[in-house]
This record gives C-alpha cells, structure tokens and sequence, in this order.
C-alpha cells in the first residue's frame, strides 16, 4: 500500500488541479484579511481564535471534491476497468483500500494547510483575538474538522468506483458534504412522519443532532462549541463525532474494498 500512496502522492502533487486550488483558498483567505486591513471594514476584535478569527466552514466540501477529483482521474478508471480486474482479490481490496486512506491524508494535509493559512491571514488583518485557545484543544478541534470531513471524503471516493462517472461523483460529493442530501432526507422522514399521525419536524429535532452535517456545523463554530455539552442533544460535538462519523468512514471504507473490489472481475 505505502507503494501505491506514492504513486498518488506524486500524481496529485503534478497535477495542475491542486495548486490551482490551493491558489483559490488562499485567496479566499487572504483578500477578507486584506480588507479588514486597509479599509478597517472588519471587526474591532475576534472573540476567540477558532470559530472567531478563524473558520474552517465548507472544508468538508472542498476534501470532498478533491477525493472525487483524485478517484476520477481517468487513469485510474481505466486501470479499474482493466488491468485491475484480472488482479486477486487481496490486491484489489488493497488497491481500492488504499483510495479512501489517500483521500483521508489528502483531507488532513488539506486541513492543517488552510489552517496554517488561516493563522496568516488573521496576523495579515491585524485584528486582535480577546481569547486564545490553548494549543491542546486547537489540536483537538483540527482532528475533529478531519474527523466530521472523514465520512463525505470516505462515501465519495465509494461512489466513484461504484458508477465511475465523474459527473455523479462530483454532484455527489458537493450535495453530500454541503449537507443537502441529509436536509432533503430529513424533510422526507418528516413529511412521512406526519402521514403516519406524528408532529411536523419533531423526528428532525431528535435526529438532526446526530446527522454528520449537524455534528461538521457545530465543529465549525469553535473549539469551545465542539467541546460543549450545550446544546440540543445535551452531548458535545466531539463526542457525537466519533460515535457517528467515524463508524460511518470505517464502514464506507470497509464497503469499498470488499464490494466496489468485486466489480469487474476477469
């Protein structure tokens, strides 16, 4: 496997595609840091540094995006369709093993990357922070953001070797990771809910906390919000992370290499 995480390794860092986005969220992050600068069009100061003076929110979209990316690529499809199918069942399982656990390093690097620009762009703003988080609990708060990312990158990457169409692939990672799939979801179960003689919205309040998109939200507003026991399921965010969200990878991950490693074969 380490083999294999070299070869995609060295593809991705040669592919165009990856600069050009980290050009893209660098600008994001540094053209908001610019105008609280010159123009004093931001805030007098940040109440804390994560949530406040820095916001990982929509990551889950981009590491999702990148995985389809990384999946599409057109050598790697026909290599599927190919070479790999006359392969044995263990090498395909690891081959296919090996996509989800690239994606998931390609979603930390990305991760600790726009965090580190993140830390320049607020030392760019000159925009005070009244509270510092201690380093532990940042550290804590960046695996979180991994940990709520880890679902859409793992669920993307299995339906790109289930239809291999990059057009399904990218609809999906957007959709997913922006959290549309589980809203129309939840509308559905809802709507069926009051069918059946139940309260309108009544199933979302007590499932809704426990959805991915929700828990990615709640990490989203801070160190201080993932580990606060405040809020509507009475549990904190970092908890709820890790008895859903990483579940739900281990076993996209595991459907990946026993069931898309079927397809295909000679």
């Amino acid at each position: 496997m380490i083999a294999l995480l070299r070869s995609d390794a060295h593809r991705v860092l040669h592919g165009r595609w990856v600069w050009a986005l980290a050009a893209a969220v660098a600008v994001l992050t540094f053209a908001p840091a610019l105008l609280m600068r010159w123009t004093n069009m931001g805030p007098v100061t940040f109440d804390t540094l994560t949530g406040s003076a820095l916001s990982l929110g929509g990551i889950e979209v981009i590491t999702a995006v990148m995985a389809a990316i990384v999946c599409c690529d057109r050598t790697d499809l026909g290599f599927g369709r190919s070479i790999l199918s006359s392969l044995g069942t263990r090498a395909r399982r690891v081959w296919f093993a090996e996509k989800c656990v690239f994606s998931l390093l390609l979603a930390a690097v990305t991760i600790l990357f726009a965090f580190a620009l993140g830390l320049l762009g607020w030392a760019v703003s000159g925009v005070p922070v009244l509270t510092v988080e201690p380093a532990w609990q940042v550290a804590a708060w960046l695996g979180c953001t991994w940990l709520v990312s880890a679902p859409y990158v793992v669920l993307t990457v299995l339906v790109a070797h289930l239809t291999r169409a990059e057009g399904v692939t990218m609809g999906f990672a957007a959709l997913a990771a922006a959290g549309l799939l589980e809203a129309g979801l939840l509308v559905g179960l809802d709507l069926l809910c009051v069918l059946a003689g139940g309260e309108f919205l009544a199933l979302s309040a007590s499932v809704g906390p426990w959805l991915p998109a929700e828990i990615a939200a709640a990490v989203g507003d801070g160190a201080a919000a993932t580990f606060s026991a405040e809020n509507a399921a009475s549990l904190a965010p970092a908890i709820r992370a890790l008895v859903v969200c990483l579940p739900l990878a281990v076993a996209a991950t595991a459907a990946d290499a026993l069931l898309a490693s079927r397809r295909d074969v000679a």
